[in-house]
């Protein structure tokens, strides 16, 4: 018998929590996602019915009020990733996703008997969850993107994932220089400059991750997002 398609929802006698099994998802990023992020597109277009077949899968999972807010953030970001993988290799070879028309804007992605976009996903799912950190791990697959992860997100660890993936692209040299008088900030931190105002501020969010500290007086500047493909 077949192994069961990508994901696996197991209802628990005594009520509705669900358990979602990212297994299928999680081989396929290990085998087509270095350490470093960087995917083989090469390799994934070879294999292109693997990656349609779980984002058809992920489709068929509707999060629902017995899903923790872990849950649902979880589900999200992994929907999100595979989905913009699978939208870039169907137009590969290409340099960069902005050679697709209103890549983020396109309806493509199969949800409850309907079509929806990537930003549907982040702005109108995630960013209402109030949880800015979500920003650091949406793959856009760009230079100036978060790194993608060759594991997939899970439950158990999202919180402590999401802090990690926060403080590697904070502290990460090639995208963000970061000092007391000045900082050359990501462009995420201008486009969504108001998720970061929140219980903290700015400088509070920064600081709570960055290896070097800022405070009231650091001028804020916002590097260029190089949507080149990154490879």
């Amino acid at each position: 018998m077949k192994k069961i398609l990508l994901l696996l929802l197991v209802v628990s006698l005594n009520g509705f929590s669900q358990v979602i099994d990212f297994s299928e998802y999680d081989d396929f990023l290990k085998k087509h996602v270095s350490s470093k992020g960087v995917v083989d597109y090469d390799k994934v277009l070879k294999n292109i019915r693997e990656i349609n077949n779980i984002a058809q899968n992920f489709s068929k999972i509707s999060p629902n009020k017995s899903w923790s807010d872990a849950e649902v953030k979880t589900y999200w970001v992994n929907v999100y990733n595979a989905n913009i993988i699978k939208l870039l290799v169907e137009n590969y070879p290409i340099k960069s996703i902005n050679y697709i028309r209103d890549p983020f804007k396109m309806q493509f992605i199969d949800f409850d008997g309907e079509k929806i976009s990537l930003d549907h996903i982040e702005h109108e799912i995630l960013r209402p969850m109030n949880d800015p950190r979500v920003h650091f791990v949406l793959y856009s697959t760009a230079i100036s993107s978060p790194q993608l992860r060759n594991t997939a997100y899970s439950a158990n660890s999202i919180d402590y994932d999401l802090d990690v993936a926060t403080s590697n692209y904070i502290n990460d040299s090639s995208q963000n220089t970061i000092g007391v008088a000045t900082c050359q900030l990501s462009k995420i931190f201008e486009w969504y400059f108001t998720d970061f105002i929140g219980p903290m501020n700015m400088v509070g969010f920064i600081n709570k991750y960055s290896a070097v500290k800022i405070n009231d007086n650091t001028k804020l500047e916002f590097k260029e997002y190089d949507w080149n493909l990154y490879k």
